[in-house]
């Protein structure tokens, strides 16, 4: 039977039952876990002269054991490690931005209370314009008449000019 067979056979088997739910494998991600340690070794053994042949394998198996026990702690203290600075670096780029976002908020509050300072005025009275804005006002060449319009100041020893609109000499004309 082919790869391909087995396949097709699979899917029959699958098919013939729709109704039953499938179970797929997921790939395991869990780390070699080892026994830990025997307290008491009966049988100890090196690859010193006068061992038997028989014992120089079982003593490597139980050194290649005990280096790979050796290899998973250090890698699990190496990754302690790793998460202790990893959120301290993290704890410290989350004080940096709150005290950023801490001084821009009081500048925001500083502007928000010069603009309500501006809108009452310095002697308290709402309404009232601040000295400051009447100051730009006159630097700006803005005047206010007596009918509450805002009019530009013709610089001194300029000549005035007047604009008409093409509607309003019909309109004068009609009255």
């Amino acid at each position: 039977m082919t790869a391909a067979e087995k396949q097709a056979a699979n899917l029959q088997k699958l098919m013939a039952n729709p109704e039953k739910e499938v179970k797929i494998p997921t790939a395991s991600t869990t780390e070699k876990q080892l026994r830990p340690p025997k307290e008491m070794m009966k049988n100890v053994s090196g690859s010193s002269a006068g061992a038997g042949s028989g014992e120089f394998h079982v003593y490597k198996h139980a050194r290649r054991r005990e280096y790979e026990r050796i290899k998973i702690m250090e890698t699990e203290d190496q990754k302690k490690k790793e998460k202790f600075v990893f959120e301290q670096a993290q704890a410290a780029r989350e004080a940096e931005l709150k005290s950023k976002t801490s001084k821009n908020k009081s500048r925001r509050d500083k502007r928000k209370v010069a603009k309500q300072r501006a809108k009452v005025g310095a002697d308290g009275a709402p309404g009232a314009q601040s000295a400051v804005s009447d100051n730009k006002r006159k630097l700006d060449g803005i005047d206010e008449g007596a009918d509450g319009d805002k009019k530009r100041k013709v610089a001194p020893g300029a000549d005035a000019l007047t604009y008409s609109r093409p509607d309003a000499e019909s309109d004068s004309e009609a009255e």
